[in-house]
């Protein structure tokens, strides 16, 4: 993975690469641009969070501030690229949106205005309408030429209220193209979703963090320094630089999940009690990891046909494996220190190869 150095300080980008200007907006004019595609309110690839998550109260109080003559937070842009994409303010545009431009919903649980309890933009008098339409809002906007690596920390630092996006919607909406593309296809392929029985959930984008970490500790591992959020950001970086090497990845990801699901059935990446039953409804993602990179890095289909014929016994060594106070510790807390990565890797790639050997 490349090194990224700027001053003594190691900060992760350089300060003078930061291109962002103020600018004040009426609201009927964002909400135009929103209408015109040139502000993208919604984006499903890239946000996999709902923008209408704000109740009604949250958005009835929105317009209730706006009549008030109530100032909003400021809000955020990322210019850089069209259409914009916003990084904060969502929420209050999607509220907006909705009531002004698409009327769908009625005033509810106002604090002061008790007159228009039940109306919609449509039944406001008109003064009131254009009042709305009028008010001024205030952003930050991210300029053309900007790097994503500024893009990112400037979103990762500012995203801290509401309902935040995870970083992993971050990475997706910042590390576009071929990045985003591979790893949403390695996520939603069916040997995927059959060997985690789709208990890893879409939702906030789990699912394509579990296969970026499947990425980042199978090319990258020996590079691993936490924390891990940034070696996952790096990682995801990286792939637009591993072109050539995509097609063998993936090859290798479909087999791993092939392989773990001829293995385990349904308790791949489960931790097991001594009974070899599941001890939670979830899956535990240090073994996904685990598993899924030292199953892919089998060199030779003998090994795989080892492996297989001799999954009994591989079982078994790990239900004894779990009973490891260490071994378990790194798969439970602290599973991203340096310490607990190699010892559950090196731990599963050692009973992988006595079994393999075993037979």
């Amino acid at each position: 993975m490349r090194e990224w150095h700027y001053n003594d300080r190691q900060l992760p980008y350089n300060p003078s690469d930061v291109d962002i200007r103020q600018q004040t907006f009426a609201i009927g004019h964002i909400l135009s641009d929103i209408q015109n595609q040139e502000i993208e309110l919604w984006r499903k690839e890239d946000y996999q969070r709902k923008s209408s998550s704000w109740d009604i109260k949250q958005r009835s109080r929105l317009i209730e501030s706006l009549i008030m003559r109530i100032p909003l937070p400021i809000f955020y842009f990322d210019g850089s690229e069209n259409p914009w994409k916003i990084i904060d303010g969502l929420h209050r545009l999607t509220s907006l949106y909705s009531f002004i431009v698409e009327d769908k919903w009625e005033l509810k649980n106002l604090e002061f205005l008790k007159d228009f309890e039940g109306f919609r933009f449509s039944n406001l008098p008109f003064k009131y309408r254009r009042m709305i339409e009028q008010s001024t809002i205030q952003a930050y906007i991210i300029n053309p030429g900007t790097p994503d690596r500024v893009k990112i920390n400037i979103f990762q630092r500012i995203n801290t209220g509401g309902t935040s996006l995870s970083r992993q919607e971050i990475r997706n909406a910042y590390y576009r193209g071929l990045p985003t593309e591979f790893i949403n296809e390695l996520s939603e392929a069916p040997i995927f979703l059959e060997a985690t029985n789709r208990k890893i959930s879409v939702n906030r984008m789990k699912d394509k963090e579990a296969v970026l970490r499947f990425f980042a500790f199978y090319r990258f591992k020996h590079n691993y320094e936490p924390p891990l959020e940034k070696f996952l950001d790096d990682s995801m970086e990286e792939i637009n630089y591993l072109s050539e090497e995509l097609g063998d990845i993936k090859i290798r990801f479909f087999e791993s999940m092939n392989i773990c699901k001829e293995i385990f059935e349904d308790k791949a990446f489960y931790i097991l009690n001594v009974n070899g039953e599941k001890q939670s409804t979830s899956i535990n993602i240090a073994l996904f990891e685990a598993w899924s990179v030292n199953l892919a890095k089998l060199n030779s289909s003998d090994s795989i046909v080892n492996i297989l014929n001799n999954k009994s016994s591989l079982i078994n060594e790990f239900i004894q494996l779990l009973q490891n106070t260490e071994f378990h510790k790194s798969i439970s807390s602290g599973r991203s220190s340096k310490k607990a990565v190699y010892t559950r890797f090196s731990e599963i790639e050692r009973i992988i190869k006595k079994n393999i050997n075993a037979y």
